[in-house]
């Protein structure tokens, strides 16, 4: 009895598992990319007019965040929810794209920024996987570090800091998030077979926050 009561609560870490949340991973990158390439081809003008819009959409997002441990075992709610996030998630990436498409050197450096990306990701995500290292203890500080750039960045809002300084807060930027991929891809070890959602959008945001403050800190260094 015992031995049957453990095997029914502990964490389930199968290929099974794995397939559903590098699935909805794939799936949420995919929305994004599809969020962001109707937004670019069919809401720019929409954005000038309605400059709030954006800022409406941001709010949608945090609260599917925020609320996703609702919803996230409740099928089919959790796939739709999912889905809405990521191409939310990919249409308030708009003005950001659209800054960097409007020159040649801008142009260059979102390749360069995807490509940093893919290998970053691949490369913390891998390394997450196969260490033997426990990485659970670093959840504290890397919260905490979390914390830190949210109040930083409040803060910048009102008081603008310098070209030196947005390359030294990128750059923190990229190592927590690289920090936060090996965090997350461990974390599957442990987490119960229904909450493959909730890992796929925690490996997801990594990849996305991780994309932004490269291009960020590739932006800081072109204006050296």
């Amino acid at each position: 009895m015992y031995n049957q009561e453990v095997a029914q609560t502990r964490p389930v870490y199968g290929s099974s598992f794995v397939s559903k949340v590098m699935f909805f991973f794939g799936l949420a990158v995919a929305a994004s990319a599809a969020g962001a390439f109707v937004g670019l081809n069919y809401l720019i003008p929409f954005f000038l007019s309605n400059t709030a819009f954006i800022y409406l959409l941001i709010i949608a997002e945090l609260g599917l965040i925020l609320t996703s441990q609702w919803w996230s075992k409740t099928t089919p709610l959790n796939y739709i929810l999912f889905t809405i996030f990521a191409v939310i998630t990919g249409i308030t990436l708009v003005p950001v794209l659209a800054y960097f498409l409007e020159s040649a050197a801008g142009v260059d450096i979102l390749i360069k920024a995807f490509g940093a990306t893919a290998l970053m990701f691949g490369a913390a995500a891998v390394f997450g996987h196969t260490t033997h290292f426990n990485l659970q203890g670093l959840r504290g500080f890397l919260m905490m570090s979390l914390i830190g750039m949210i109040v930083v960045s409040v803060i910048g809002i009102f008081v603008p800091w310098s070209n030196t300084f947005e390359m030294i807060f990128s750059g923190i930027g990229v190592v927590l998030f690289s920090a936060y991929t090996m965090y997350d891809m461990q974390k599957l070890k442990s987490y119960p077979e229904d909450m493959y959602i909730l890992a796929a959008m925690s490996l997801y945001l990594d990849i996305f926050n991780l994309f932004l403050y490269i291009l960020r800190l590739l932006a800081a260094l072109n204006r050296r």
